[in-house]
């Protein structure tokens, strides 16, 4: 994220090279998404569902993803699953 992140060089790279690139970044019809819904697949758990959002620091050179899970989650079995599952994959 942001100019001096490697996703900035590629779009300065690009807009170098490409006026039809650059006029179409000019235009910022890019939007961004703070928000979103993943599902994740566990091997031994199956489909989790998780909501995702992403912080960005103030000039976007950094991101930080947070999954916290769904109001309709549900509840503590499939996090006590989680934990089993995770304690013997690190047997």
């Amino acid at each position: 994220m942001g100019p001096r992140s490697r996703a900035g060089g590629l779009v300065a790279a690009l807009q170098k090279v490409s006026t039809e690139f650059a006029a179409l970044w000019e235009r910022h019809e890019v939007a961004k998404r703070f928000e979103d819904h993943k599902t994740l697949i566990h091997p031994e758990l199956g489909a989790i569902e998780l909501d995702c959002q992403v912080l960005f620091t103030e000039d976007q050179s950094q991101a930080l993803l947070v999954l916290t899970a769904p109001p309709a989650y549900r509840g503590p079995r499939e996090v006590a699953a989680t934990r089993r599952a995770g304690a013997r994959a690190l047997r």
